[in-house]
């Protein structure tokens, strides 16, 4: 799972992704433990959100995109100081 302050960096991310017009791609891919992982790249190349964990499969990893494209978009930011 990610931590609270990934998740709202990634729910503002997205955010100002659709206000501006960005266009932003999940990346699913393998590491060097051969994990699936997924991060969330902006179209100018920075990575603005990840999956902070690796998974055995898969079709884990999808889950975990899907997860952030239906729980983020309207999601609250919250500042811990």
């Amino acid at each position: 799972m990610m931590n609270v302050r990934a998740g709202n960096t990634a729910i503002k991310a997205l955010a100002d992704d659709r206000r501006n017009m960005s266009k932003a791609t999940f990346e699913l891919y393998r590491d060097q433990a051969d994990e699936w992982r997924w991060r969330l790249v902006h179209d100018n190349g920075n990575v603005i959100a990840d999956s902070g964990e690796g998974y055995d499969r898969k079709a884990g990893a999808r889950k975990g995109i899907e997860s952030v494209k239906k729980n983020a978009p309207d999601a609250t930011v919250e500042t811990q100081e």
